[in-house]
């Protein structure tokens, strides 16, 4: 009996031994309870994670830097201001010069030479050869380099020569190699001063005239018919018939009636009429203008001058 209490007792310190020290026991030394088995020990649902909401705050406005004015390129210094060259107009009766063109100009770059500039005496720059058949003969003749022989015509840029201004005999060669353009060029510009003074000369005569027949007394009445020396009659046309007729019987060759630009009005000098014509000329640089005048008494025209030089017109 007393054994049976003992282990009674036993159970009992057992039991609240296990129930009450050893969860103190296991905590302290972090064993784990036991559990029966078969039973599960329920999981403890995992809270739920709550959902962050970020809240995403709208972009700030990007202040852009307001552009800036773009830099100009200096401009760059006005030129200085050159004044322009004005010719000072001339007075009231002053004589103009005329303006002439290059002699380049006046022969088309020396393709197009006046057939009036030949025959015309070259030096050669080159040694030359020229031959003729004569029958069943050929006659040759050598130039050397600087010796003479005469330009006769042109063929494009090259020019016909030939031993003198009338031989048959011809050869050609290229206007550069003879001193042709040197020639003509020399020619031309003396030409050029002929020419301003011939006009200056005819200016002053008209000048001169007009002043005359401005400052003569009038006629007396009846003088000049009694004298048969009347003043030129003139057509409807502004032509004198007087004039033309002198010009078709061959008085004068240089000037025809289709070349007549302007007719001038009949002037009185020292007893005779004059009327000057301008008309257009061929020249070896070209077409101008000349001034002839003719000189008329009696009814009769006397002669043609050049209203410049004062020399007889052909």
């Amino acid at each position: 009996m007393k054994g049976i209490l003992v282990l009674i007792l036993a159970a009992a310190v057992g039991y609240v031994s296990y129930q009450y020290v050893y969860p103190i026991l296991s905590d302290s030394l972090k064993f784990e309870k036991h559990k029966p088995a078969g039973e599960v020990a329920e999981e403890k649902p995992k809270p739920k994670p709550k959902k962050e909401i970020v809240v995403i705050a709208p972009p700030k406005p990007v202040m852009e830097d307001a552009p800036k004015p773009a830099m100009e390129a200096p401009k760059p210094e006005p030129a200085p201001m050159v004044p322009k060259f004005e010719a000072p107009k001339p007075k009231p009766g002053e004589f103009v010069p005329p303006n002439f063109d290059p002699i380049e100009v006046a022969t088309r770059n020396w393709t197009v030479i006046p057939a009036s500039a030949f025959p015309r005496q070259v030096t050669l720059k080159r040694d030359l050869a020229l031959q003729m058949k004569i029958g069943n003969n050929t006659a040759s003749t050598q130039f050397k380099a600087g010796g003479s022989i005469f330009a006769v015509g042109q063929e494009g840029t090259n020019i016909l020569v030939s031993p003198t201004a009338t031989s048959p005999m011809r050869g050609k060669v290229d206007i550069n190699e003879t001193n042709l353009k040197d020639v003509l060029t020399d020619i031309y510009e003396k030409w050029k001063v002929a020419r301003t003074e011939t006009l200056r000369r005819a200016h002053e005569f008209k000048l001169t005239s007009a002043e005359r027949a401005k400052n003569a007394p009038p006629p007396k009445a009846g003088a000049t018919a009694s004298m048969g020396n009347v003043k030129p009659s003139r057509d409807a046309d502004g032509t004198y018939p007087l004039l033309l007729a002198s010009m078709k019987s061959g008085q004068v060759t240089e000037i025809k009636p289709e070349t007549i630009k302007e007719w001038g009005e009949p002037q009185m000098n020292d007893g005779v009429w004059t009327v000057i014509v301008k008309y257009e000329t061929q020249t070896m640089f070209g077409k101008f203008d000349t001034e002839a005048a003719a000189h008329i008494k009696d009814g009769k025209v006397q002669k043609w001058i050049y209203t410049g030089s004062g020399e007889e017109v052909p």
